[in-house]
């Protein structure tokens, strides 16, 4: 499973598990604002900050001698 496909999983879960919990516990417009913007929040800090790992000097070592 490549990077981007675990960070898509990972996202959409998140997004139905927040989904279930707003329709169950919301009631008023404050409550709504509270969870949309918890719910929201992570996922995109996931997509934008969640980076392939450096690569190493071996490695970098390797791909230059190929």
């Amino acid at each position: 499973m490549t990077l981007e496909d675990m960070k898509t999983a990972v996202v959409i879960a998140w997004a139905l598990i927040w989904s279930v919990l707003a329709v169950s516990l919301a009631s008023s417009a404050s409550s709504w604002v509270l969870l949309v913007g918890s719910g929201a929040l992570p996922p995109l800090m996931i997509l934008w900050m969640w980076q392939p790992p450096a690569r190493t000097v071996p490695a970098v070592i390797r791909k230059a001698r190929r």
